[in-house]
């Protein structure tokens, strides 16, 4: 089984493509958490995979929420991996990750890290288009190359994509996102056509129309910002219309 959380679709054609030449079931954390499944019965022979996008060199918080929940009934020491995708490098959070599994007993086996097209806007610009198709066409070779070491059950760390002193970064940034997550600088233009989208896709249920317009009801949400990526009508914003970047959903992911 992959568990995968995506907002934007990189994870998601990830997991979708190991999946593939895996031939393991797919299981999305959005989903799983909404509907408050947290119990899974793997067989003997099973692999168990998280996929998953690094916010702020670590593990999104519904990542973290999830298996502190998790129950793996039947475990008994079956290869269990991660696949990190990021825009530039992954820190420690795959290192997170295996501190976070072994409180329960389980233990990482290998970790992979995808380089794929980063969508933070708050801090980046969104990629020319070119350049995105550069990135995805590489990607989808560090993905393959993933996939066969999880077929053959690889176990030790595939992880080239640490970055430059990982733990430091993941130390001195991460804070920063477990720390915040505010829902205030998300603001709704007139643009808004009230499809109801960004409340259907909000991973934690912090968005709820209300008048036709999207309204954030919790302070805090994942900061995932697939409401903001997704939108059909390009009417939410970080902050000011002004200081849009761009948007970005992955063309090769299946919406």
């Amino acid at each position: 089984m992959i568990f995968y959380f995506s907002a934007t679709g990189n994870s998601k054609y990830a997991a979708g493509r190991i999946a593939s030449s895996t031939e393991d079931r797919l299981i999305s954390l959005k989903d799983a958490v909404r509907g408050r499944s947290y119990r899974y019965d793997v067989s003997r022979e099973e692999r168990i995979g998280f996929v998953f996008p690094v916010y702020f060199w670590g593990l999104p918080s519904i990542l973290r929420f999830f298996v502190k929940k998790l129950e793996l009934t039947g475990y008994r020491n079956q290869y269990v991996y991660a696949v990190l995708t990021c825009g530039s490098s992954t820190g420690s959070a795959g290192d997170q990750l295996a501190e976070l599994l072994k409180e329960k007993g389980v233990t990482l086996s290998a970790q992979f890290g995808i380089p794929m097209v980063g969508n933070y806007v708050p801090m980046f610009k969104i990629a020319e288009p070119e350049e995105i198709e550069k990135r995805l066409d590489a990607a989808e070779d560090y993905i393959d190359a993933a996939a066969r070491a999880i077929r053959a059950k690889g176990i030790g760390d595939y992880n080239r994509s640490r970055g430059t002193a990982p733990g430091i970064m993941s130390a001195a940034l991460y804070p920063l996102y477990a720390h915040g997550r505010s829902t205030r600088p998300f603001v709704v233009t007139d643009h808004c056509i009230g499809c109801g989208l960004c409340q259907e896709i909000c991973p934690c249920g912090a968005i709820l129309i209300s008048g036709g317009r999207p309204a954030w009801v919790k302070s805090k949400c994942v900061r995932c910002l697939g409401c903001l990526h997704r939108c059909p009508a390009q009417a939410i914003h970080w902050k000011t219309p002004e200081e849009d970047r761009g948007r970005y959903c992955n063309p090769r992911a299946e919406s």
